[in-house]
């Protein structure tokens, strides 16, 4: 096995029990990408990963975007590489998540029975596929020219009797996604992403602004504003393809329902593939404030908002 650095913030030798919390491990890597070579190669890492994570009692493993594929693709790729939602990606996180005992939030590209490309996730637990939810708010030109949104609210799903959302990449920066999945219930949000620096443009361009680090202030923010713990799972390193170079941030890390950091990678995590472990345990959280809560409070419906026309 490739060498994995654990970086552990366990509150107990035994994990939660059901129904008080999630034992969850994030995969911070540098993968290969854009080939069937590479997805081959992708998948043998994910059964590594979540041998490894089920080693340490872990309840749920979660992985970047377009984990099987790598993120940096063109349309020829993507139409190449995709996998409908019973393909053989998925079907290895089902066996997985029975094998080890374990939830599995894997992201893949998906080509769903009417052609379309989806950015996906995938929730495997128990042998099952209980989510399947296609990114509904797309990134950039490059996203919007490989993929298709989706048009269904991004679902909650109970993992040891915890309720989970799923967020995409982009989306964990959007505070109604997180009020929708909050008011449906989730005490805990994972959000896979593929977050870089610089890249380069559809045409050829290098962009001006580095792409911002949410970890810095947005994730804290959104967990400590709708009290829920938010799981957020980046790369590391570099993806190169004909278009260009992607540095990836590799920022993952938990934060608390009160803005504070449970795990976060540092920069030594930055140079070498990692697992982050962190407790989410509700009830260990203080309150927040005296006695507004935003969520309660609000006078916004998100419902009718949430998702884009189409």
């Amino acid at each position: 096995m490739r060498p994995v650095r654990i970086v552990s913030r366990l509150t107990d030798r035994e994990p939660p029990r059901d129904g008080t919390g999630v034992r969850i491990a994030l995969f911070q890597g540098e993968n290969p990408s854009g080939t069937t070579d590479a997805v081959t190669d992708n998948l043998a890492r994910l059964e590594e990963v979540i041998a490894l994570a089920a080693s340490y009692g872990c309840q749920l493993c979660a992985f970047p975007e377009c984990f099987n594929t790598g993120y940096a693709l063109d349309r020829e790729q993507c139409e190449q590489l995709a996998e409908p939602c019973d393909g053989p990606t998925v079907q290895l996180a089902r066996k997985l998540s029975t094998r080890y005992e374990l939830a599995i939030v894997l992201p893949y590209v998906e080509r769903a029975a009417d052609g379309a490309l989806h950015d996906s996730v995938a929730l495997a637990v128990e042998g099952e596929l209980l989510a399947n939810y296609r990114k509904t708010h797309l990134y950039g030109e490059a996203e919007r020219e490989n993929f298709t949104p989706g048009h269904e609210f991004p679902p909650v799903v109970e993992v040891n009797g915890l309720p989970v959302g799923l967020l995409n990449c982009y989306e964990c920066e959007f505070p109604p996604l997180y009020q929708s999945l909050v008011e449906r219930g989730a005490r805990l949000i994972v959000g896979p992403t593929a977050a870089d620096r610089h890249f380069t443009l559809r045409t050829g361009a290098p962009t001006l602004v580095a792409y911002p680090d949410a970890t810095e202030h947005i994730i804290p923010a959104m967990a400590a504003v709708w009290r829920v713990f938010v799981a957020y799972v980046n790369r590391r390193g570099w993806e190169v393809s004909d278009r260009g170079q992607w540095e990836y941030r590799g920022n993952s890390g938990i934060w608390a329902p009160d803005g504070t950091s449970v795990v976060s990678a540092g920069p030594e995590e930055r140079a070498v593939d990692s697992l982050l472990l962190g407790d989410c345990l509700p009830s260990a959280v203080p309150p927040f404030s005296p006695e507004g809560d935003h969520l309660s409070d609000s006078r916004i419906p998100v419902s009718e908002v949430l998702l884009p026309a189409g």
